[in-house]
């Protein structure tokens, strides 16, 4: 005998039946239980979990369909092959034993040579089944052990990047990742009590690898930020951090602002993000902010443009960045959001601050739907407060 030995119950009134059949069972090499009525069979069923059932029909105490039925319940999702056994042959008969939850049927006298097929054909499903149920066990335990890994790294992602603490009261943010972790990453730091130092990152591709490309700048970010270093050196320290550690194929997408409170100044720099919009307080768009040279980890430092751009603030309003997963965001149609969509939703902002009116307009959009790359938004007030 080849593959899994079987564990057969033979349900049958007949102790002919059962020598003949539990001679034949026993010559392939798997293991015999016996019940003489349809109630025990179902006890026995109970007790010893079979792996192939051989019915009879008319039983004393319950008969073989409702010893079927019975069995059924007591299975559940699980699949357990019930092959009926019986001198009822017509077609009528077949059917109901069908209905009652059985996979075959044989009329008796049973041909020998058909019942070891069947039992054959039976033991092949079953090798299979077993294979699928280690199969679907091993799976599940890797699932679990990924899903354990990610939440790990998402922990330590945020930790790293800091982006848990983005609490500052000049700064609106949201963010709706296309995977489980984003490739996009939002970093504000506050050193004094007037300059705000806020980022926009979004680093090629989606998910883990694209977020573990963002922890070098993140640190340079925040370290240099806390000592109080300008726009272009930090950008300059971030493209050199990044230039050495990622492949030539791989970059980073960011804006680098810094907000004088006092002065009321704001420093841009924009390397492959969409452009940066101050917004008044009544939906007008006062200034953009353009791109003005590549994303970050593209040039050698020799060639890196660190230029930024100053803009004086005349009257009061918000900064908003974003990336360009916002623009690209699609509906259930293929419909993007676009330029258009932005700039109305900017327009009809009304009393709500400029990230929360973008998000509302994005959230209708979508309809409930990821977008097909990370989203970003944040919005920065430019009147001065005090810091938490």
């Amino acid at each position: 005998m080849t593959g899994k030995a079987l564990k057969i119950l033979v349900v049958d009134d007949t102790e002919a039946n059962l020598g003949l059949f539990g001679k034949l069972i026993t010559r392939m090499g798997h293991q015999l239980l016996t019940a003489t009525n349809g109630r025990d069979g179902v006890d026995l069923f109970q007790a010893e979990r079979p792996d192939l059932v051989l019915m009879d029909v008319m039983m004393p105490e319950m008969d073989g369909y409702e010893a079927t039925r019975q069995i059924r319940q007591i299975c559940g999702d699980a699949w357990v092959p019930i092959i009926f056994l019986s001198a009822k042959v017509t077609v009528d008969d077949q059917i109901v034993g069908l209905e009652a939850g059985g996979d075959d049927y044989l009329p008796k006298p049973v041909n020998l040579k058909i019942l070891r097929a069947k039992i054959q054909a039976m033991q092949r499903i079953a090798d299979m089944q077993q294979a699928l149920e280690e199969s679907a066990v091993e799976l599940k335990r890797y699932r679990d052990r990924a899903e354990d890994e990610k939440q790990l790294a998402t922990r330590l992602m945020d930790r790293i990047t800091r982006s848990g603490k983005l609490s500052d009261p000049l700064l609106q943010t949201w963010n709706l990742p296309a995977e489980q972790m984003s490739g996009d990453l939002i970093a504000a730091l506050r050193p004094s009590d007037e300059r705000l130092y806020v980022m926009v990152a979004d680093a090629t591709g989606h998910g883990l690898p694209a977020a573990l490309m963002q922890m070098p700048i993140s640190q340079v970010f925040y370290d240099m930020a806390q000592a109080g270093y300008t726009v272009p050196a930090i950008v300059a320290a971030m493209n050199e951090r990044l230039r050495a550690l990622v492949p030539r194929d791989r970059f980073v997408a960011a804006t680098v602002v810094s907000v004088d409170l006092h002065n009321q100044l704001i420093e841009v720099w924009n390397g492959g993000n969409p452009e940066t919009l101050f917004v008044a307080t009544d939906g007008r768009i006062l200034h953009r902010f353009v791109p003005n040279t590549v994303p970050l980890g593209v040039l050698a430092p020799e060639d890196f443009d660190a230029c930024t751009e100053v803009y004086l603030v005349a009257e009061l309003g918000e900064l908003l960045l974003y990336s360009d997963g916002v623009l690209d965001a699609d509906d259930a149609t293929g419909e993007v959001f676009g330029e258009q969509r932005l700039e109305a939703a900017i327009a009809a902002k009304g009393a709500l601050d400029v990230c929360a009116a973008v998000r509302k307009a994005l959230d209708a959009h979508l309809g409930g739907r990821p977008g097909q790359d990370d989203i970003t938004v944040v919005g920065v007030s430019c009147a001065r407060r005090q810091p938490v």
